[in-house]
């Protein structure tokens, strides 16, 4: 890459001045820079959408990542330079948020619902100790048998 860029550079030097010179100024710098020039900030950003998915792709499946992302490449590069995707990514930042205030009110509504629950949870322990604190009237004790006295006839029979 160096050494191509050495070579270039020689070669704009030299041939500046001829036909050569001015083709070659032609190709390596201004379109390269009317290319640059024209790209938004939603292009950019596609552009480097484009490249955290390679580099992504490299990462997670090493050798068949390199394969796979450049047979994607141009497609993506394309598809990219072509649409202004800013307009999806306003898209999928508004359906983030969207779901973030959506959990958030579900988170609300489960705090208030646990915080019912526990209230009358603790409701009924201090019910269970007030009613534990109460003195009961003193009973009068059972006799140990279930049957009523025997009548005083039955002794003498």
């Amino acid at each position: 890459m160096l050494l191509l860029s050495v070579l270039i550079i020689l070669g704009l030097t030299l041939a500046d001045d001829g036909v050569v010179g001015a083709a070659l100024r032609e190709w390596l710098v201004e379109m390269p820079a009317r290319f640059l020039a024209g790209l938004s900030r939603g292009r950019t950003s596609g552009l480097c959408l484009v490249a955290l998915v390679g580099v992504a792709a490299v990462m997670l499946f090493e050798t068949e990542g390199v394969r796979l992302f450049s047979m994607a490449a141009p497609d993506m590069v394309a598809w990219v330079l072509m649409f202004d995707v800013t307009v999806i990514f306003d898209i999928v930042v508004l359906a983030v948020s969207l779901r973030a205030v959506a959990g958030w009110r579900d988170l609300i509504r489960r705090r208030d619902l646990m915080q019912g629950l526990a209230r009358r949870l603790i409701g009924r322990i201090k019910g269970v100790r007030s009613r534990g604190r109460r003195v009961s009237k003193p009973r009068s004790p059972r006799s140990l048998s279930s049957d009523p006295e025997p009548d005083p006839a039955y002794a003498f029979v």
